[in-house]
């Protein structure tokens, strides 16, 4: 499966906006919302490592919202072949 169709796949099983902490089982654990916190905490990473912020929007103090499209554009520019 190539990154178009995993975007494409994804597209059709995500809602356009999400709550962060159901990723784990929207995407059948492939994608860990634990790993992508950790990964926004590295300040040390390079920009391109990091999701970047416009992924995600905040819901109250403490809700975080995911961006599908914003967020799908940034996880598959990281993906390599197995």
């Amino acid at each position: 499966m190539n990154t178009i169709d995993l975007i494409e796949q994804f597209t059709k099983e995500l809602p356009p906006v999400f709550a962060a902490t159901e990723l784990d089982r929207l995407t059948g654990n492939a994608i860990r919302w634990r790993t992508i916190q950790n990964l926004r905490a590295q300040k040390r990473l390079p920009e391109n490592r990091r999701p970047p912020e416009r992924c995600f929007r905040k819901d109250g103090c403490r809700k975080i919202i995911i961006i599908r499209d914003e967020f799908l554009r940034w996880w598959v520019s990281g993906l390599q072949s197995a």
